[in-house]
């Protein structure tokens, strides 16, 4: 039993000095986007894109956004976290398991994509109140979004683009504290599971 929480506890370590990798790549990657052959980044690359390459698909990108690195940090840090605690208790439940989806769900998928969605009403706001074109035209997530609210708020009238904004900016903020609250709510459920 005892050898069994060393090898958890060494393969924790193991998966978060690779999930360090990850983000190394990924930093590197907004400066060298195409490698060279024999260059530190192109090392990075050859250790860390078969792992990564097994999330890239179109449903993780939101425009110019990729949310497939996020997936496969958060798979990694759940795994990590499961032999961390096995490695210290010699045991594991399903209880534990669960919580740690839920909190990592919450904390790699669904809080970036709230908090980007956030920022770009933010800055569509921003356009909106100072009448700049390239700040007004923030994608089609926020113009389904300004749309949505005109035919749930506001369907037989006209609404200045601003009065819009600033609802969508609401509701945007209010959905994340909800969801999670709703996360907490769940990882506390979880937490009577009795095995």
């Amino acid at each position: 039993m005892y050898v069994m929480m060393q090898i958890a506890g060494f393969l924790a370590r193991l998966l978060s000095l690779y999930s360090f990798l990850i983000w190394v790549r990924i930093i590197m990657s907004w400066f060298v986007p195409y490698p060279r052959e024999g260059s530190l980044t192109w090392y990075f690359s050859r250790i860390i894109d078969p792992y990564l390459n097994l999330f890239r698909s179109r449903r993780f990108q939101v425009g110019y956004f990729d949310f497939s690195p996020l997936l496969a940090i958060g798979l990694l840090s759940v795994a990590q976290s499961l032999l961390s605690v096995y490695s210290v208790f010699g045991v594991m439940t399903l209880s534990l398991a669960v919580q740690m989806l839920i909190s990592a769900f919450w904390s790699y998928a669904m809080a970036p994509l709230l908090m980007i969605l956030i920022i770009m009403l933010v800055m569509r706001t921003i356009g909106a109140f100072t009448h700049s074109p390239a700040l007004s035209r923030m994608g089609m997530v926020t113009e389904n979004l300004i749309r949505r609210v005109q035919e749930l708020f506001f369907p037989h009238r006209i609404v200045r683009e601003t009065t819009l904004c600033l609802i969508a900016d609401a509701i945007a903020v209010l959905a994340y504290f909800a969801f999670r609250y709703l996360a907490s709510l769940l990882i506390v459920l979880a937490g009577r599971i009795p095995f």
